[in-house]
């Protein structure tokens, strides 16, 4: 294990070394578009799993010398994850429907600040601190079973409506469900970039560290995860 440090120490101070030769631009900006895979975890998280969406945006980076640079960017975020079980719903011989194939989709501003280590040329690591503004949130689920028309211009019972042909329902529906989100987020991201001929490939984990769900005005145990993969062009100013 001591061996297996000390050779990486030795790498990062090789890379460094290296680095202290790369030409580099003291301003950019870079255009960047990806993919992202969320996950919610948490006490009150319901059973999820992890799911693609996109993400597209523009980061500005400031590099006052060869070791350091400092990265300001803008992103829309589209997460999305799939919730697991259903819902019934029953409303005596009216209606049975059942809700399942759950997936809430959420739309953020990411608003990322990152210190970035070039490490080595074209290779820089980075970390910081996120703050996230919520958009919109939405609810997306697949509803089957059935319900009942009254009878028309009668008053009717349970009995009646026991006698009546149930109409199918099966079909995909939304609901907005933003009141039942936290308008604000913040995540510390880790990741690396490495760039080639101002190409620009960036991998980050963000980790939630503020509730991004609500039960009336109480906070539960919900927090955001995810992964970024963005890919984009450095422009040099």
């Amino acid at each position: 294990m001591k061996r297996i440090i000390l050779s990486v120490l030795a790498l990062v101070a090789a890379g460094v070394a290296m680095a202290q030769e790369e030409e580099y631009s003291r301003w950019s900006v870079t255009p960047k578009a990806g993919l992202t895979v969320a996950t919610f975890v948490g006490d009150d998280a319901t059973e999820n799993s992890s799911s693609m969406a996109w993400a597209a945006g523009l980061e500005a980076s400031l590099r006052p010398d060869r070791l350091l640079s400092f990265d300001f960017g803008l992103f829309y975020t589209r997460d999305r994850v799939k919730e697991r079980g259903e819902i019934n719903y029953l409303d005596g011989n009216r209606s049975n429907f059942t809700a399942s194939h759950f997936r809430m989709v959420t739309e953020r501003l990411d608003m990322p600040l990152l210190l970035g280590l070039h490490v080595m040329p074209g290779l820089t690591l980075k970390t910081g601190v996120q703050p996230s503004l919520l958009m919109s949130a939405t609810s997306k689920y697949h509803l089957t079973g059935y319900y009942v028309e009254p009878p028309m211009g009668v008053l009717y019972t349970d009995a009646d409506l026991a006698n009546q042909p149930k109409i199918p329902v099966d079909r995909d529906e939304k609901a907005g469900v933003k009141s039942q989100m936290c308008d604000f987020d913040i995540c510390i991201p880790i990741g690396a970039s490495y760039e080639w001929r101002n190409i620009v490939l960036d991998a980050r984990y963000h980790f939630g560290l503020h509730s991004v769900a609500k039960d009336g005005d109480k906070k539960q145990d919900v927090n955001r995860r995810y992964l970024l993969l963005t890919l984009g062009y450095r422009f040099n100013l």
